[in-house]
């Protein structure tokens, strides 16, 4: 039996034409509001049953201090959270929204997850900040918490969060089906660095990942040391299934998550993930969760 799940993915420019540079916060998420319209009147058009953005798309260029609190809406009560609300009520049509702002007492890199009715069904916090976030005062989350929507279970991880393994492990084990990875991820050390750790990690869990980046800049090409663009979603066997490609656009298709995912597993045809699952030894994992420190060999 097929459970069908038509997924939606923005991949918008890096700076839109137009983009308020100087302008206060109320100025800059409005302006990512109205680019992001299209968007999701493009989705819901073509029956999607979830729309994602990339990383702080609502957020994309407020430089206020984090000590500036005001400068940083409350992500669950405040315009940007009524605004994707409003859309998810009227599109019925799962969103989520990756947006930096206030949450549980700090700031915070999140992603909220809403349902097709408006309502917000979670919060991801993304775990793994970078050392300039952190710099900057932003707040790490703590948990890889699983959502359960009409058509499945999803997780989050958000940009650095993926050069972790155990992101995608914890997640995967936590019953997630889809992992959306909304980034800002550039391609510093090449394609194929970048490439080989996403589709790895989809073929290492079992696990779809949606992945949602940024195009070149208007006016400029993709080069495979700028921004990954390819906004779209990797199969649980590491293969593409589809994606917009190098242009600003929608990627949208449909996967099938009751699929099982066959493998040669040790002279048999098995489901790859309760059998890999099967495998694991966490009794000689002890070193994972151990402070870091130098090999010595």
């Amino acid at each position: 039996m097929a459970r069908m799940v038509k997924i939606a993915l923005a991949q918008v420019p890096v700076g839109w034409p137009g983009y308020p540079q100087d302008g206060d916060p109320a100025e800059v998420h409005e302006f990512h509001r109205q680019e992001l319209d299209p968007f999701i009147a493009e989705a819901a058009g073509e029956g999607a049953d979830i729309i994602c953005f990339c990383e702080n798309a609502l957020g994309y260029g407020n430089q206020a201090p984090v000590s500036d609190a005001g400068a940083y809406e409350d992500v669950l009560n405040g315009p940007c959270f009524e605004w994707a609300s409003g859309h998810a009520r009227a599109c019925r049509m799962n969103l989520i929204m990756p947006i930096k702002g206030q949450h549980r007492g700090a700031i915070r890199n999140v992603a909220v997850v809403i349902d097709r009715d408006g309502n917000a069904v979670g919060v991801y916090e993304k775990v793994h900040l970078t050392s300039g976030e952190r710099e900057k005062g932003l707040v790490a989350g703590s948990n890889w918490p699983v959502f359960r929507l009409d058509f499945g279970r999803i997780g989050i991880m958000i940009c650095h969060d993926m050069e972790f393994p155990e992101s995608a492990r914890c997640l995967a084990l936590n019953g997630a089906e889809i992992i959306f990875w909304p980034t800002h991820w550039g391609n510093s050390a090449g394609d194929n660095w970048v490439w080989s750790i996403v589709q790895g990690t989809a073929a290492l869990n079992g696990i779809y990942i949606a992945t949602v980046s940024l195009a070149p800049r208007e006016g400029t090409f993709w080069v495979s040391s700028g921004f990954i663009a390819r906004t779209g979603v990797i199969g649980p066997q590491g293969e593409w299934r589809f994606s917009v490609g190098f242009e600003p656009g929608l990627a949208v298709g449909r996967i099938d998550l009751d699929a099982p995912v066959v493998r040669r597993w040790h002279g048999e045809n098995k489901d790859f993930r309760p059998s890999h699952l099967a495998d694991r030894r966490p009794d000689t994992y002890g070193r994972l969760i151990e402070p870091t420190r130098p090999n010595n060999g």
